[in-house]
């Protein structure tokens, strides 16, 4: 007996209590499946499902709504539910009872929206994180629909970031007609969209339109506003001038006289898909100017799409200058000038102007320092002048046209590799005194610096941020450990410009479980910039030459690929810095650096009746357009 009485006490520590929200639940989901103690009866297209009362209240506002307010449902214990599929709803109350949900592509809209119209939140944010992360080019239009009915936020900026990207062959799809006007409307007017020309805005317009003239052409006035008509080039504005002709001869052109600049301010800028993401790199040429006294700070920029350079309008001679970039504009902070004093400017390059403005200057000369963008901002860090290495840094707002101190540098440092991660700037090893074992992590949202150590030292490397880590390439080393991956054993006298690379996790910390294949020479001070998924690697030196040649690589790949076109550069240039930079595509530069006036399509008017309209259906439709800025 005594045996037996332990074996049971020994049964009861091995099965530990349950909770009440497991009893309540398990519970509920025996009483559904018996069908026992149900109060109402869903009826569904001729199906009936018997529930609870309690469980439906408990979690929809809308049957807690329906019980409580007596009305001849609630009474007689019968639900109608309407426009809902039979199927829809038993997989929703076997949701409800046992959190069982089998979705599908084929289910998921339909739980969707009828976990909206009954209010069970729990069942739309499941059902809505399904869509979000299963969008295709089939169903990205009637979920951006979809979201729209039933206010989903999420869903709605998931679709939307798909539909923007792919807008081109999406608005010629049979259910883009079906979009409600307030979101087409909201498309149209994003600067994300990624067209290649305003033309293809007008078309789905009016695509929109023709499919239910008579209800949607009194929408077109307000379409239009959207339609950024100065962006056209001379040979679209035939296009649409000849459309407009054929299809609405009651509505006329409104022309404006405009130069590029103009065209820009009238239209409210370009779209996304407008601009080309190109590599500049920066060339100080060693050659005088033919004016006598200075030197010239080039731009070299590759389209990497095209695999060409070519080159931007330079900057009078500048060295050593920190280089950033934010959309279209690229900053140059800084440098060196030609009798080799030490200067704090702050020049900015426009691709869509093509010119150059200075803005305040720093509070420090400085030059050899990293200059990085991040949120609208550029901070410049570090670096030297005159007395030396320094350890003051700065930031530059954008929006306030202004600098302003920020905590120093722990160490005087200069040729450290720099990179951007998650609103933290990286400085990777860098030189003083003597080449630094460690790195910088400086926090944009804190102000605060945090050092990690590294076990070798190394200065002259380049860095690039890819995914959630940051690797660096070359540089000088003063240690060989396994960052070298050829080269003579390096000394503090004599250090060894290396082949090797390495990759840093987020915390700074290094992981040589990442693979990276050798450079495919060894080489210091060279760029790196990413790329759709590829980093280019671009320029540098050895001890002996420098280099004009750029190379790519995938990660992940077992080698680096070399670009066929090598960097225009002359024998004694020197590439200072490379980072991305929009520019506009080809058709759009001539139009928007065009310094005479010219005439465009700034909008569109109605006309008096002075014409008929291009067929029946139109007659019978009559609205007003005008066009104004954005």
């Amino acid at each position: 007996m005594d045996s037996l009485g332990e074996s049971d006490e020994e049964d009861d520590i091995q099965k530990p209590l349950q909770s009440h929200e497991t009893y309540l639940c398990q519970g509920l989901k025996q009483l559904y499946q018996s069908q026992q103690l149900c109060d109402v009866t869903l009826d569904v297209e001729g199906r009936s499902f018997p529930c609870h009362r309690m469980l439906l209240a408990s979690i929809s506002p809308y049957f807690r709504e329906v019980f409580i307010h007596s009305n001849n449902e609630s009474q007689s214990g019968e639900i109608q539910l309407k426009d809902m599929a039979a199927s829809t709803i038993h997989s929703l109350l076997d949701y409800l009872y046992t959190e069982e949900l089998q979705l599908t592509a084929e289910t998921a809209q339909d739980l969707f929206t009828a976990a909206s119209k009954l209010q069970i939140l729990p069942l739309k944010e499941t059902t809505g994180r399904f869509l979000e992360s299963n969008i295709s080019m089939s169903n990205c239009l009637s979920l951006y629909n979809l979201a729209h009915q039933h206010n989903h936020q999420a869903l709605i900026q998931a679709a939307s970031d798909y539909i923007k990207q792919h807008f081109g062959p999406l608005f010629k799809q049979d259910a883009f007609l079906n979009l409600e006007h307030s979101a087409l409307t909201n498309l149209i007017a994003s600067d994300s969209l990624e067209v290649p020309s305003e033309l293809a805005i007008y078309h789905a317009v009016r695509k929109w339109v023709e499919f239910a003239t008579s209800g949607r052409l009194p929408l077109f006035k307000d379409l239009l506003r959207h339609v950024r008509f100065p962006l056209l080039t001379r040979e679209e504005l035939i296009d649409v001038q000849a459309d407009i002709a054929e299809y609405y001869r009651h509505v006329r052109l409104k022309w404006k006289e405009l130069d590029g600049a103009g065209r820009l301010q009238e239209s409210g800028g370009l779209r996304k898909g407008m601009y080309d993401d190109c590599f500049v790199c920066v060339e100080v040429n060693g050659n005088r100017t033919q004016d006598g006294d200075e030197h010239e700070s080039h731009l070299h920029c590759f389209d990497p799409q095209a695999e060409k350079w070519e080159k931007l309008p330079p900057l009078n001679y500048l060295s050593y200058s920190g280089c950033a970039s934010m959309d279209c504009k690229l900053y140059l902070s800084g440098g060196q000038k030609d009798n080799c004093t030490f200067v704090s400017t702050l020049h900015e390059y426009d691709s869509l102007t093509s010119q150059w403005t200075q803005h305040p200057s720093m509070s420090t000369v400085r030059a050899l320092h990293p200059f990085l963008a991040c949120d609208k901002k550029l901070f410049a860090l570090g670096g030297c002048n005159e007395s030396g290495p320094l350890f003051s840094a700065e930031v530059f707002t954008v929006a306030q046209n202004a600098w302003a101190p920020i905590s120093n540098l722990p160490l005087a440092l200069m040729y450290p590799a720099s990179a951007v991660l998650r609103n933290k700037l990286y400085l990777i090893g860098g030189k003083a005194s003597r080449s630094y074992r460690g790195l910088l992590i400086y926090d944009t949202n804190t102000d605060w610096w945090t050092e990690v150590s590294m076990e070798f030292a190394c200065y002259g490397a380049t860095a690039v941020s890819f995914g959630s880590g940051v690797y660096v390439f070359g540089g000088y080393t003063e240690e060989r450990g396994n960052f070298l991956a050829h080269g003579a054993m390096a000394t503090e006298e004599v250090p060894s410009c290396t082949k090797g690379s390495f990759y840093l996790c987020e915390n700074g910390r290094v992981s040589w479980e990442v693979s990276i294949p050798e450079l495919p020479m060894a080489l210091a001070f060279a760029s790196a910039v990413e790329w759709q998924g590829k980093i280019y690697l671009l320029a540098g030196k050895d001890e002996d030459r420098s280099y004009n040649t750029s190379y790519s690589w995938v990660p992940e790949d077992t080698s680096w690929t070399r670009c066929p076109e090598e960097i225009p550069v002359s024998n004694e240039a020197q590439i200072v810095s490379c980072v991305t930079l929009k520019l506009p595509k080809k058709p759009l530069q001539f139009l928007l650096l065009e310094k005479a006036a010219s005439s465009t399509v700034v909008g569109v008017d109605d006309v008096k009746r002075g014409g008929q309209p291009g067929s029946s259906v139109r007659q019978s439709c009559s609205f007003n357009c005008c066009w104004g800025g954005r």
